[in-house]
């Protein structure tokens, strides 16, 4: 296989990954609605409190027992940019291949039933997702207009599915056998739980540990409830009452809860005693999310690239760790990941938990942050707090007024190359999938400044960008900013400078005045050097090359957010107006040198108070460009901002922006 197709087959498996996000996201709801009819019917037959748990455990149980169509459902949602037409046909599709299997196995006469489980749902959603994706456009005759277009899709599923239905009939009876006898394996071997826990670490930097437990949690084993229903998989079982499930399950709770927590403590332990706070504060809450919900990269991306012995080393914990959960014999299990929570969730049905607390996992905690300690020191990794140049943590780009959200989904938009340098734009759970035109103009470093845990890039055209849980909000902020306008390709020739807006009358409507913070000379924001400015991405104004390094307020108002660094500083005023000063472009990376703040957060200001004095000539030898963007970040509050200064030569408080309120 060649590189481009390992590439093409990779992003594949990461969107496949990504798509069963979908249907996982259900199973806690349903296994909360599980756990809760199980404890109601401890109760006793014939009382009102058992009969409600019943319907409780019947009805959550249920989503497990159709975890194929939701599988189904999930991926041609997920492989068509979330097209509901898809998920009906994906539905329509499973269910006739449900059918038309119960038929060829009483045709052939077979003595198990045909059942593909969530690998058949997996398999129509990919089938329909396909069909939409290239026919949903498709016109047909005048005479069938009807069907014409996405009402073409569910008909094409069907009865693409019949012809499906033969190739299963044939040759899925020895791969469900096979799977059946695999299954039965690794339930009955020594190194079951062990095999399922370093799997899953060894395959988190490419992002296929979501394809690669769907199996364990969703198809191995069989277990039919005491009403009939029948489920498979690791998980299903487990909360349907399986008294041999949650093997799989329990060989990550040491992980979780213990290791990866200790982990955090040395690595904050072995950074510069000038950056332990700040490290702590962060590592603090990758620890907490790690324990409360489960989710663990924002601690593993902090070393799985700078100390790859240490990413060895965890994989070999996590096979550590199942082997003896199997070994004490514990059985817990999770609907979405080993957290306390799912701890809690699901404690009806544990088994040996007792071992977990007071064995697995303080032994698990104990060589996590010896060895981490230890080898962080002995190799001198440079795990967060360690670099002479790690200021990420203490300075990443934030909001110097309006929503926090919108101005890193820029920043980082921009820090992908821009708008046009984006093929594919996507999410899952902790972090952006992308897919771009030219790897070039993605700028690592600065999404490291923004607060990425980590990034991964196959070398080709596939980036991951690790934000914790907020990435799937950040996609949709970055695609809302890509559908605008002003989001131009990375890399475009700027526009000519637009001519000023005249003057607006003071009688013409209520508005507010920005007068000049700066001496130099006026241009358009579309001849800023950086695509956030210049696409206005950030809002409406005009940027100023400075002559002198002083920064004075440009209105009455507020310091909304003077930026530790001192290269920036967001103002607001009593109108509303929330106003973004940026001394030069990508001078975040200078870490302060060269900036002095006179003011700080919450201060009260008059215009022309000096805000901030800089070094000039130092800032223009070190920095892309000491081009100043003055910026309304909350445009859209706003009908209109106007420019007042034409381009050329300006003095501090001369008049620079209208604003009509």
């Amino acid at each position: 296989m060649t590189a481009s197709r390992f590439s093409r087959f990779l992003s594949v498996l990461q969107k496949l990954g990504q798509s069963l996000m979908i249907p996982v996201s259900v199973l806690p709801a349903a296994g909360l609605v599980v756990a809760l009819g199980r404890t109601l019917q401890n109760a006793g037959k014939g009382t009102l409190t058992h009969d409600i748990g019943q319907v409780l455990y019947s009805g959550g149980l249920a989503v497990f027992e159709q975890l194929p169509v939701i599988f189904a459902i999930g991926v041609a949602i997920g492989f068509t940019g979330g097209a509901g037409v898809a998920g009906l046909s994906a539905a329509a599709g499973y269910f006739t291949l449900v059918s038309l299997l119960k038929v060829f196995t009483e045709i052939r006469g077979l003595e198990l039933a045909l059942n593909t489980g969530v690998f058949g749902g997996i398999v129509i959603g990919l089938m329909t997702a396909w069909l939409y994706n290239r026919y949903h456009e498709k016109q047909l005759h005048a005479v069938l207009g009807f069907f014409s277009g996405k009402r073409l899709v569910p008909i094409l599923t069907v009865f693409s599915t019949l012809i499906l239905s033969f190739g299963f009939a044939f040759f899925w009876p020895p791969i469900q056998e096979g799977i059946n006898h695999f299954g039965l394996w690794v339930m009955n071997s020594t190194y079951g739980g062990a095999f399922y826990a370093a799997g899953k670490r060894l395959l988190i930097p490419v992002g296929l540990h979501h394809v690669f437990y769907q199996p364990f949690l969703f198809q191995f084993g069989e277990f039919t409830t005491t009403s009939g229903q029948i489920v498979h998989g690791d998980s299903a079982r487990y909360f349907a009452g399986d008294p041999t499930a949650g093997i799989f399950m329990a060989s990550e709770f040491p992980i979780m809860l213990f290791g990866l927590p200790a982990a955090a403590l040395a690595i904050v332990l072995r950074a510069r005693p000038e950056r332990r706070k700040a490290i702590a504060g962060v590592m603090l809450t990758a620890a907490l999310t790690s324990i409360i919900t489960g989710i663990t990269e924002p601690i593993e991306f902090s070393f799985i690239f700078v100390a790859p012995l240490l990413y060895i080393l965890h994989v070999a914990l996590a096979f550590l760790s199942g082997f003896l959960t199997q070994f004490f014999n514990i059985h817990l299990g999770y609907t979405f990941s080993a957290s306390l929570i799912d701890f809690g969730l699901g404690y009806f049905n544990q088994l040996n938990s007792f071992y977990l607390w007071a064995v697995v996992g303080p032994l698990m905690a104990v060589l996590y942050f010896s060895l981490f300690y230890f080898l962080i020191g002995l190799f001198q990794y440079k795990t967060p707090g360690r670099d002479a140049d790690d200021a990420l943590d203490e300075t990443p780009v934030t909001s110097a007024g309006g929503n926090p959200t919108d101005v890193l989904a820029a920043e980082v938009l921009s820090a992908m190359g821009g708008a046009g340098n984006l093929s594919s734009l996507d999410a899952c759970i902790t972090r952006l999938r992308t897919v771009v035109v030219d790897p070039s103009r993605v700028d690592q470093a600065r999404l490291k400044r923004l607060g990425a845990a980590g990034i991964f890039h196959d070398g080709r055209s596939n980036f991951q960008v690790v934000f914790g849980t907020k990435s799937d909000i950040l996609k949709g902020r970055m695609q809302v900013l890509m559908r605008q306008p002003g989001a131009a390709p990375a890399g475009a020739a700027a526009a000519p400078p637009a001519p000023a807006a005249p003057p607006v009358a003071k009688n013409a409507a209520p508005s507010t005045r920005v007068f000049s913070p700066l001496k130099g000379r006026v241009l358009p924001l579309e001849q800023v050097p950086d695509q956030t400015f210049a696409g206005k991405i950030l809002g409406e104004g005009l940027a100023i090359e400075p002559a002198e390094g002083v920064v004075y307020a440009p209105f009455d108002g507020t310091v909304l957010q003077m930026f530790k660094t001192g290269h920036a500083v967001g103002l607001g005023d009593d109108r509303g107006v929330e106003l973004l000063i940026h001394v030069g472009i990508d001078t975040v990376k200078l870490g302060g040198e060269g900036f002095r703040a006179l003011v700080k957060n919450g201060d009260v200001v008059r215009r022309g108070d000096r805000l901030i004095e800089f070094d000039l000539e130092r800032i223009r030898s070190q920095a892309p460009s000491v081009i100043t963007p003055v910026v309304v970040t909350n445009t859209a509050d706003f009908k209109a901002v106007r420019a007042l200064a034409a381009a050329g030569e300006i003095r501090p408080g001369q008049e620079l922006l209208d604003i009509q309120i």
